[in-house]
């Protein structure tokens, strides 16, 4: 297992954040447009934290995992992907197990696994290489 590396952790962790909170919006969105009227926003927030939380959960153990936040995991495109993607792939595991629970809403379908599994790393894969390729031109 890795150690967090602070630097990665200001970097990354924001962007992480708004990139799974992004993908379950989206997700949301395709499954339940409705509640992204004005009316239901409140219903919507419960909604959306309730789909996020288990992905958020899950991120955690899974870039620990995988060293998604280790010193050193951009200095190469490979590590980076390699991080994301493992850290993503646990995240989505973890967050299909939390959502067959009674305290999140949803279900463990195989095809939702495998959507979640493309889709999610696509987010958080896009933002890290425009974090990564902005701080690398800074230097």
């Amino acid at each position: 297992m890795f150690e967090f590396d602070r630097r990665a952790v200001r970097r990354f962790t924001a962007g992480d954040v708004v990139a799974i909170l992004a993908f379950v919006t989206v997700g949301e969105y395709q499954h339940s447009p409705f509640l992204f009227r004005p009316s239901q926003a409140a219903d919507l927030a419960v909604q959306l934290a309730g789909a996020a939380v288990p992905f958020l959960v899950g991120w955690l153990v899974g870039a620990w995992a995988f060293g998604a936040y280790a010193d050193g995991v951009s200095d190469s495109w490979l590590r980076l992907g390699g991080a994301t993607v493992g850290g993503w792939l646990v995240a989505d595991v973890l967050g299909q197990l939390l959502r067959r629970t009674a305290f999140f809403p949803g279900d463990a379908s195989p095809v939702f696994f495998a959507v979640a599994a493309v889709f999610g790393a696509i987010f958080l894969l896009a933002w890290r290489t425009v974090a990564t390729t902005t701080s690398l031109h800074k230097l």
